[in-house]
């Protein structure tokens, strides 16, 4: 059995950060074959809203949060950070980002200056992914995707049992899929049309909401139009839930391209598991059952006949969970290997 661990993680946004003070080991071969994975101890947790108004007051944002959890702790034994950026895993560096004033920033080596303790920076999708392989509905797998359907579309991949990260550690760009050649622009700091981005994250489906509120002005959706209300994705997947038919259209038609994107990664790298997890993946199975239609009569075989597409477990703590799981497999290679 792996020895119990004290590490902080650390799961950094746009909007907000948020960290935890986690107690935790890694589960050996066996529980993982059970299913018997034992879920770390979230001891403390401190969340904060991300100061973008400077690299310089981010970073002493994140650090505050760190020093938070780190106080009266006694043995923190290592730091895991996953951030909304680009990351230059093997340096520990913010490349660029999108929603934070992050650029080339020297993360970890700040940090670990900072606190004199082991530190891993990684990009927070591909943090939650492992969170999800170790802890959550991946555990017991070797070859799993997730992808998190939020502001934008991450992803992570495992493959052969170790993240996959790629030559400059810039892989798992999985929202960058074109879905739809010469399609709508992607909203992302990305050059490219009809990415998997552009129709399956948060605001694409809001979007596209809103063009069958104004198509159908007499559907539930155009009378919450016209009365001023707010029509995006979390009214959209309210509806839809409550059983609204043009709202599980518009779902449908956003499952149906994130199928389109899982044939591509399927076909690429054969996973066992697809997990889908993030805050607009909340519609569940009404977004899930399409993406699994368009899977299985796309995908070649034998790939399709056996990969599963399966939610996310790990819930709104699947960001600081992962960033933890990230230091745990990262940095105590002497510990079982998950």
């Amino acid at each position: 059995m792996a020895p119990e661990r004290l590490v902080i993680g650390v799961d950094i946004g746009g909007t907000k950060v948020a960290a935890a003070l986690v107690r935790g080991r890694l589960p050996g071969p066996d529980a993982r074959a059970s299913g018997a994975v034992e879920t770390p101890e979230i001891v403390d947790r401190f969340t904060m809203l991300t100061d973008v108004s400077s690299p310089e007051a981010t970073v002493r944002g994140i650090e505050a949060c760190i020093a938070d959890l780190e106080h009266g702790s006694g043995r923190v034994e290592a730091i895991g950070v996953g951030v909304a950026s680009m990351v230059d895993f093997a340096a520990g560096r913010i490349v660029e980002s999108v929603n934070l004033p992050l650029t080339d920033v020297p993360l970890r080596d700040l940090l670990r200056g900072r606190f004199e303790v082991p530190v891993v920076v990684d990009n927070d999708a591909t943090a939650a992914a492992i969170g999800e392989w170790v802890y959550g509905a991946g555990a017991g797998t070797r070859d799993m995707i997730m992808l998190t359907l939020g502001t934008g579309v991450g992803g992570g991949i495992i493959s052969g049992g170790r993240p996959l990260r790629g030559a400059s550690g810039a892989a798992g760009e999985l929202g960058h899929i074109i879905v739809e050649y010469d399609g709508l622009e992607c909203p992302a700091n990305c050059p490219n049309r009809g990415c998997l981005e552009a129709y399956a994250a948060g605001p694409a489906m809001g979007a596209a909401a809103r063009v069958a509120a104004e198509l159908e002005p007499g559907s539930e959706l155009g009378r919450a139009l016209a009365a001023g209300r707010t029509v995006d994705s979390k009214l959209l997947t309210r509806l839809a839930l409550e059983g609204d038919a043009g709202s599980i259209a518009v779902l449908e038609r956003a499952g149906e391209y994130l199928g389109a994107g899982l044939v591509t990664l399927s076909n690429i790298f054969d996973p066992e598991l697809f997990v889908i997890g993030g805050g607009a993946a909340a519609a569940g199975e009404l977004l899930l059952e399409p993406a699994r239609r368009v899977l299985a009569a796309r995908a070649l075989p034998p790939a399709r006949d056996r990969v599963r597409v399966v939610p996310a477990t790990l819930g709104p703590d699947a960001g600081f969970i992962g960033a933890a799981a990230l230091a745990l497999t990262e940095l105590f290679p002497q510990d079982v290997r998950p």
